[in-house]
C-alpha cells in the first residue's frame, strides 16, 4: 500500500515537473548514459555556444519512511566533445578515464544545492502526500528560472566558458583549476574552430604547477596536447608546430 502511494506521488511529481519544464522552454531528453536510477532529463538548445546543449537532470530520491524528494543538476553537454575525446589514448586522459567513456560529453555541471541562493529557498522539500507535489515542483521551477539560468548565462559563449575553465577551485591555490572542465573547454574550442583560444588555454595549462597527481599530471597534459595536435591539424598549427 505504501509503495503504491509512493509511486503515485512520484508519477505526479514527474508529470507536473515535465509540464513546468516544457513551459520553461525545455524538452524531455535521453542522455547518452544515465548512471542514476530515478533520474529524468530535460534539454534546451538555447545556450549560445554551437555544439552544446543546456541540460537539467531531475533526480527522484526517497527517505526511509517513504517520502519523495526531487533534486536537480545543471549540465553543459557537447556530444561533439564526447566524440573527439573518445579518440584520445588513455595515458592522455585524466587518471581513471577511458577513451570510450560516455561521460566525456559533459563539459561542466553543478548540482542545484551548490548554486547561489540556496539560503533563500532551502533544499528540495520532501513530498509526503499529493498535496505536497506543487510545492516540490515550484521549488524546482524557482531554481531553474533563477540560479540555473544564471549558471548557463555564465557559460553561453566561448569567452565566458574560457574564464570559467581558468577559475581556481575555491579555497585552493591559483594553479588548481578543474582539469576536466579545462580539457572539455579546450576540445570545445577546437570543434568550434577557436584554435587560437584552445592553444592559449593549453599553453597556460602546461605552465601550471600540477598539484592534482591523483587526477592529472604534466605528462598526461602533454600527452593530451600531442593527441589533439595529431587529430586536429589546425590546432597543431595554432600551437606552432
Amino acid at each position: 500500500m505504501a509503495a503504491r502511494k509512493r509511486d503515485r506521488v512520484t508519477n505526479m511529481v514527474k508529470g507536473e515537473l515535465t509540464d513546468a519544464m516544457v513551459r520553461a522552454g525545455y524538452m524531455p531528453y535521453e542522455p547518452l548514459v544515465e548512471s542514476n536510477d530515478g533520474a529524468f532529463w530535460f534539454k534546451s538548445d538555447a545556450v549560445g555556444i554551437p555544439n552544446t546543449i543546456a541540460a537539467v537532470q531531475a533526480l527522484i530520491g526517497y527517505s526511509r519512511d517513504g517520502a519523495t524528494r526531487c533534486t536537480g543538476t545543471a549540465f553543459l553537454i557537447s556530444p561533439r566533445v564526447g566524440d573527439a575525446l573518445q579518440s584520445i589514448p588513455s595515458d592522455a586522459l585524466l587518471k581513471g578515464d577511458r577513451p570510450d567513456s560516455p561521460f566525456h560529453e559533459r563539459v561542466d555541471y553543478r548540482v542545484f544545492n551548490e548554486l547561489p541562493g540556496l539560503e533563500l529557498v532551502g533544499k528540495a522539500p520532501w513530498v509526503i502526500t499529493e498535496a505536497d507535489v506543487p510545492i516540490a515542483v515550484q521549488w524546482f521551477e524557482n531554481r531553474v528560472s533563477g540560479a540555473v539560468v544564471k549558471w548557463f548565462d555564465d557559460r553561453n559563449s566561448i569567452e565566458k566558458l574560457i574564464r570559467v575553465a581558468e577559475e581556481p577551485i575555491p579555497g585552493t591555490s591559483h594553479d588548481r583549476i578543474n582539469p576536466r572542465v579545462l580539457r572539455a573547454t579546450i576540445t570545445l574550442c577546437i570543434v568550434n574552430g577557436y584554435f587560437t583560444d584552445a592553444a592559449g588555454l593549453m599553453t597556460a595549462h602546461l605552465e601550471r604547477d600540477h598539484v592534482q597527481p591523483n587526477v592529472d599530471s604534466f605528462d598526461r597534459v602533454a600527452a593530451f596536447d600531442r593527441a589533439l595536435a595529431d587529430r586536429f591539424p589546425e590546432y597543431r598549427r595554432a600551437r606552432g608546430r
